[in-house]
């Protein structure tokens, strides 16, 4: 099995009203302890070993920096003495700018924390209060504070299609942070396009909130959509930022070691609530409720069959790099030759390898559904 491993923290301080992650945002110190002390246990029981030294840990889901440092060094303990680590190993923890004080940073450091992730999203004020996060100066401080501490390691994220954010935005906030952060070497520009549509009253059930009047002026139209998504991809291209999945673009030699297993459709050890790991054929899952997950109950396990598992390569390799020739045969032949005459995707010829074309990469889901 590779070595590579994520953490599940599923608390945060505030919900982020696009999110859907199974996370609590009432946050108490008591049950986050309670959660930790579970989790460790977890580690140190599970069955599944690795066939050498982790090569990664990635803390994420909720927001992982609710922990204090003393409980994530104590995660990172249990994990090393449990599986031991590499010598290059790379430790990733996310996290809202809010979090980032220098005396917290300093001691993340100082724990092994070496890829620190910040969630921007926008540096739109309207927009940041839509969707219920700090401001503008929250996000510079971190990283001037993140970068005093010494972390070199520092990646970005950040979402199209929120509401409030005008056209040609998120490339204008990427190139300010860039200019004004020379030092970031991971850039991540995720997109919502299954969150935003026009079902005003269905999200405002789900959400818990009236959205106004003027609800379909909020964010840039749908055809603006993928040209929002190829600005991004050129300007950072231009800046040495090179795209190894559809939504990750990295300084050379610096591409999240997890992002890369994951998309590699790696076997990736995983802990906590509802946390889901690959082995072998089988797909593992840890239950979404508390007390399941801390007696251990309603692990889902699901016998993956090769059409399931192949299923998932394709729509991993389109993501990342390319297709080979070769499988063309278990895909629908006649649907891709469509594409590829319409432009959605390039046949590399050279070296029989297919890809999607990066005007087209917005519309992924839907080519893989019909070619598969």
């Amino acid at each position: 099995m590779n070595s590579f491993c994520y953490i599940h923290i599923p608390f945060c301080e505030s919900k982020c009203k696009y999110c859907r992650f199974a996370s609590v945002w009432d946050v108490q110190s008591l049950r986050i302890a309670q959660y930790v002390h579970s989790l460790c246990e977890e580690i140190t029981s599970s069955p599944f070993l690795v066939s050498e030294w982790l090569q990664s840990v990635y803390f994420w889901w909720g927001t992982p920096s609710t922990l204090t440092t003393i409980q994530i060094k104590k995660i990172i303990e249990t994990l090393e003495n449990k599986y031991g680590f590499s010598k290059n190993i790379e430790i990733s923890l996310e996290s809202t700018p809010n979090k980032m004080e220098k005396e917290y940073i300093a001691q993340l450091k100082e724990i092994g924390i070496n890829r620190v992730s910040i969630w921007v999203q926008s540096l739109n004020h309207d927009t940041l209060k839509e969707i219920w996060r700090g401001d503008k100066w929250d996000i510079m401080n971190s990283l001037n504070t993140i970068w005093e501490v010494g972390f070199e390691n520092i990646s970005l994220d950040f979402i199209i299609w929120l509401p409030y954010a005008k056209k040609w935005q998120v490339k204008k906030d990427i190139k300010y942070l860039l200019d004004t952060f020379w030092f970031i070497k991971h850039v991540s520009v995720y997109m919502l396009e299954d969150y935003y549509e026009p079902d005003r009253e269905e999200k405002s059930k789900f959400h818990n909130v009236t959205y106004p009047d003027n609800w379909d002026n909020l964010w840039i139209k749908p055809e603006d959509y993928q040209d929002e998504y190829l600005e991004v991809t050129h300007f950072l291209e231009k800046n040495w930022f090179f795209k190894y999945e559809i939504s990750n673009f990295a300084k050379p030699w610096y591409e999240s070691k997890h992002n890369s297993a994951y998309w590699d459709h790696s076997e990736v050890l995983a802990f906590g609530l509802w946390a889901s790991w690959l082995m072998e054929w089988e797909r593992y899952t840890n239950s979404e409720i508390f007390q399941e997950y801390y007696s251990r109950k309603n692990i889902s396990k699901e016998l993956l069959a090769w059409e399931d598992i192949f299923l998932e390569k394709i729509m991993f390799w389109l993501r990342t790099t390319w297709v080979s020739k070769s499988l063309y045969s278990d895909l629908n032949k006649n649907r891709i030759d469509n594409f590829i005459q319409d432009g959605l995707l390039f046949l590399d010829t050279e070296n029989k390898k297919l890809r999607i074309t990066d005007k087209w990469t917005v519309f992924l889901d839907y080519i893989i559904k019909e070619i598969i």
